[in-house]
């Protein structure tokens, strides 16, 4: 489930903007760190608001270096961004 999630991840955060090997490193760092407590959640799902209230508690929690926490954020604002513009398009990302 994990694979699959990060495979779909890497494809979105490199359609908005990620070279492949930024993605591939972001989403290896969102497996590692935020996997390993809870699982993997979709942005799209979440209000910004909420989302970025949940990161925020999440990035004081994680122990993450200031170079991971810009990663990290990066990577899952252009996840954020590349849904939008799939949704915009007509395009659906879910299962």
């Amino acid at each position: 489930m994990k694979l699959a999630f990060v495979i779909v991840a890497i494809a979105m955060a490199t359609a908005a903007g990620l070279t492949p090997k930024e993605s591939a490193a972001c989403g290896k760092l969102y497996v590692e760190k935020c996997g390993r407590c809870h699982k993997l959640y979709k942005i799209e799902n979440y209000p910004e608001p909420a989302w970025n209230m949940w990161m925020g508690q999440m990035l004081a929690k994680s122990k993450l270096t200031q170079a991971q926490t810009k990663q990290l954020t990066r990577y899952l604002q252009s996840l954020r961004a590349s849904h939008a513009e799939h949704e915009a398009g007509g395009a659906s990302t879910q299962p």
